[in-house]
């Protein structure tokens, strides 16, 4: 009889690997992420690098014995896609790679346990039993809660280092600690939530001066009501790299940071920072909830929203001297070749449907009887004064009518569900019910991809192109772009840019190769 044999080490750098940071940063976010998740409202690091232990203790509502048990299946996971922003223990798995032995301890009620566990080779990682080795300290001093410990080797580990420690909060968990975030994430975390390192307690590190700040709140539908708020400022000097750009956080987690994820590019990047809150997008992220999923329906909400964050920051680069003026109209010679990509992307997009999201259009002569938008209604996006009496994020206020609305909302639900998921908890944050509300009926065909051309000057990128609203905007100040020019190839170049960018919003599973290659000899067809 065979035996099936799983490769534990293997498998643990493969959940590692399908992280955009490194092995110690993703340790610490998981950590907290859990904590987050299990309503923690204290989550303290304590750090002893004479023993070289690193001691992570919550007051979350902690495990019961069956929960305990499934902790330790690394396969296997109680998260599902959607829910929460930490998965599946993971913090304490990961240190299986790193660590001597992982000391679990949890209490639930009148449930109280403790487990020891550790990587004993690649195929074997035994776990049992132990007495709460730390009931005497009282590590865990309330009736919930759970204290993962982490044994090292030696204290080369960055993890034995406070101030790492301290820096990947401040970098992965920036808008709990805001006061200007606190309004969106109230709902979420009712208590609060404090960060202790060695009994320190952590905020935010100084900022560096800047010229300019905006903050802004993001609105969907007719009665405008919040989705999301933020800020973006100008600095006087370059930031570093890490902080440039705009970030974008769900339920206080930062997904994602830079520029490429909004589509807007600035003309001077290294000066410009900020930060936008959308709670409602937690309900689309993956299930290590490291990025947002792909499928089609998540693709449309996720664009649904970027596009209303790049409606409301777009205005705000602009009158800070940052948005680029030189993005013409093509050419008329160019309306030909727009017709022959919209061509080739009608016959392509049943076969790449997460690409529909990008032209607002459903499958070739699908009928709709859904909901269309509202010409009547306000602007998604809009930019506020600090300080306005209409909307003052930085005194926790965020229309105070709606909010009044969303708060009677909240109540009932937290009675009739018990807060049991986070889209029940953050009714007045999601907006599909309004659009269904606000929208006008509409009946008919709908048009095949209104995909358009335009062109941007920006030499200090890279990038051949950029695709915003159904526009694909050529980089013309591109190396490539300038050297082909000069041979009359620009139309070339242009089909090539466009299968470049539209290939960057695959699925994950599907080949860019084979994506370009068919997208280019269906254009050499047309041709």
């Amino acid at each position: 009889m065979g035996e099936t044999r799983v490769n534990l080490h293997h498998l643990l750098e493969d959940i590692r690997d399908s992280y955009p940071f490194p092995q110690e940063e993703v340790i610490v976010t998981e950590l907290v992420a859990n904590s987050l998740d299990s309503h923690a409202s204290d989550i303290r690091f304590i750090v002893d690098s004479e023993k070289y232990i690193l001691t992570v203790i919550d007051n979350g509502k902690g495990m019961n014995k069956k929960e305990l048990d499934g902790y330790h299946n690394i396969a296997s996971t109680t998260k599902t896609r959607g829910m929460g922003i930490g998965f599946a223990g993971v913090g304490a798995k990961l240190s299986l790679l790193i660590a001597k032995e992982v000391v679990t301890e949890t209490a639930n009620g009148n449930f109280r346990g403790a487990t020891k566990w550790k990587l004993e080779n690649d195929e074997k990682a035994p776990w049992k039993y132990i007495t709460p080795a730390f009931a005497d300290s009282k590590l865990i001093n309330s009736p919930h809660g759970t204290a993962v410990s982490i044994f090292f080797k030696s204290n080369h580990s960055e993890l034995l280092n406070p101030g790492f420690i301290k820096k990947t909060i401040q970098k992965h968990f920036y808008t709990i600690m805001d006061a200007t975030f606190q309004i969106a994430l109230r709902f979420i975390y009712k208590n609060g939530i404090n960060f202790y390192v060695n009994e320190e307690k952590i905020s935010l590190s100084e900022m560096m001066d800047f010229e300019k700040s905006k903050a802004f709140k993001v609105q969907f539908g007719k009665k405008a009501k919040p989705v999301g708020v933020g800020f973006v400022r100008k600095y006087k000097n370059p930031l570093d790299e890490e902080k440039r750009g705009i970030a974008i956080s769900t339920c206080g987690k930062v997904i994602k940071h830079g520029w490429d994820w909004l589509g807007i590019s600035s003309k001077n990047p290294d000066y410009i920072s900020g930060v936008v809150e959308m709670p409602g997008l937690s309900l689309i992220l993956t299930t290590n909830k490291a990025d947002f999923l792909k499928d089609t329906a998540s693709l449309q909400k996720y664009y649904r929203y970027r596009k209303a964050v790049q409606e409301v920051i777009e205005p705000i680069l602009k009158e800070f001297g940052e948005i680029n003026e030189s993005r013409e109209k093509p050419a008329k010679e160019l309306r030909p070749l727009e017709k022959e990509i919209r061509e080739i992307l009608d016959n392509m997009l049943n076969d790449f449907p997460e690409l529909d999201p990008l032209f607002g259009r459903r499958k070739k002569f699908e009928t709709d009887n859904g909901v269309s938008a509202d010409t009547s209604a306000l602007e998604k996006g809009t930019a506020i004064e600090e300080g306005s009496e209409r909307t003052d994020i930085n005194n926790g206020n965020i229309g105070k009518k709606e909010d009044t609305e969303g708060s009677e909302d909240i109540k009932n639900n937290e009675n009739t569900e018990n807060d049991k998921n986070t889209k029940n908890r953050l009714p007045n944050l999601d907006i599909d019910a309004d659009e269904q509300k606000n929208g006008k009926t509409q009946e008919g065909k709908r048009k095949p991809p209104g995909l358009m051309i335009g062109f941007y000057d920006n030499k200090d990128s890279n990038e051949l192109g950029k695709i915003e609203e159904g526009t694909v905007w050529i980089n013309n100040e591109h190396p490539a772009f300038k050297k082909i020019a000069k041979s009359g190839g620009e139309k070339y170049h242009i089909v090539v840019s466009t299968a470049f960018v539209l290939s960057g919003y695959l699925q994950e599973q599907k080949s860019l190769q084979t994506f370009i290659n068919r997208f280019l000899s269906d254009w050499g067809k047309e041709a």
